[in-house]
């Protein structure tokens, strides 16, 4: 983001400023962001940092409670961890990872992972060092109980705590105004008549560039039936269509010159999204391209978030692990696509901006 090292060094009084010659300066490009929405963008971006020294409190918790940090203290790889303590190696193999990326674990030669010194004197039940017990009170006494606070605190009867796909949808919009602009950049390069959203979810993507493209035709296909319902009353541009269905059986008029997935890959397990880039090559034109846009496990920012929503994930029934750049690559190429370029949109999170073009096209 371009205004990342500007805010790293700025007081909050300074941030309207900044924003406003930011803005001034994105609208003589053509490009429009408002101020308000970077505002809003940079504190979801300081919230998110804000949160970061929980994964580590976390990660420490788990270790010590199912005494992890020891079964790894003299070295040792996920696989013969969890077959010795009956353990289940997706899981097992996520905490490893966020334990990598905050520093509580090292990888050594083998493949082996090794729990750091400290963490083994401090967080081991065998330990006449360990504070592990305090972590423990913390996590199953203290945090259940200030959790229920959002039921305890009213006097009297409150709303429902919001539905997954409403705080999915209301986070998803915090990175569409990043998101947008770089989309509506290979738009406006490719000079693209028409669009498709695969999973367009409330429609904010569709509704946001068929706004800025009248002379686009933009496509959205939902397969939930209340969420496509109420993607319809948000997107009232005459260019810009929701289509109920599942986008495996979906066949579109005629051929897309841009087709997106958009921060949904991890809802399809790693052998469907190979089927789901062949889909989408299917349904593009001769000079189409796919965008994907999706946290991905192995770059070079957010590894400590990335490796939080991983675990996340995997351990959530409806979701799937994170990909990674290099499981992309290969799917794509079963699907004969390239990979023309890959960027970061939210270092924090490791969200990225991921151009795919059928080889040979060009």
């Amino acid at each position: 983001m371009e205004t990342d090292v500007k805010f790293a060094f700025a007081p909050q009084k300074r941030i309207h400023h900044i924003l406003s010659e930011l803005d001034a300066k994105r609208k003589q490009r053509g490009g429009q962001m408002a101020v308000n929405e970077y505002v809003k963008v940079w504190n979801a971006r300081k919230w998110l940092k804000e949160a970061e020294p929980f994964l580590k409190v976390w990660h420490a918790y788990l270790g010590y409670s199912l005494n992890l940090f020891s079964y790894f203290k003299s070295g040792a790889t996920v696989v013969d961890v969890a077959d010795k303590h009956g353990l289940k190696p997706e899981l097992l193999s996520r905490w490893v990872e966020v334990g990598v990326a905050v520093g509580h674990l090292r990888e050594s030669k083998g493949g082996k992972i090794k729990t750091k010194p400290k963490m083994g004197k401090y967080l081991t039940k065998e330990s006449k060092h360990s504070v592990g017990i305090l972590l423990e009170e913390l996590f199953e006494l203290h945090m259940p109980t200030l959790l229920s606070y959002r039921e305890q605190l009213p006097n009297k009867e409150q709303d429902p705590p919001p539905e997954m796909a409403d705080m999915v949808a209301g986070t998803s919009s915090l990175l569409e105004a990043l998101a947008v602009p770089k989309i509506a950049a290979v738009i406006k390069k490719r000079k693209a008549e028409s669009v498709l959203d695969v999973g367009c979810g409330y429609g904010g993507y569709v509704k946001r560039l068929a706004h800025t493209f009248p002379g686009t035709q933009f496509d959205g296909i939902e397969v939930d039936h209340d969420v496509c319902v109420s993607a319809r009353k948000n997107n009232v541009n005459e260019n810009a269509t929701i289509i109920e269905g599942d986008f495996f059986h979906f066949q579109g008029k005629r051929p897309y010159d841009v087709l997106m997935f958009n921060n949904i890959l991890y809802y399809f397990s790693t052998e469907t999204r190979v089927e789901m880039f062949k889909r989408a090559a299917a349904q593009l034109a001769t000079d189409g391209v796919l965008i994907v846009i999706s946290p991905i496990t192995d770059g070079k920012h957010g590894k400590r978030f990335a490796s939080a929503f991983n675990s996340f994930m995997s351990a959530h029934k409806k979701m799937h692990p994170l990909p990674s750049k290099k499981e992309l690559v290969k799917a794509s190429k079963q699907a004969h696509f390239r990979l023309l370029s890959a960027k970061t949109i939210v270092k924090e999170g490791g969200w990225h901006f991921l151009l795919f073009e059928q080889r040979g096209k060009h």
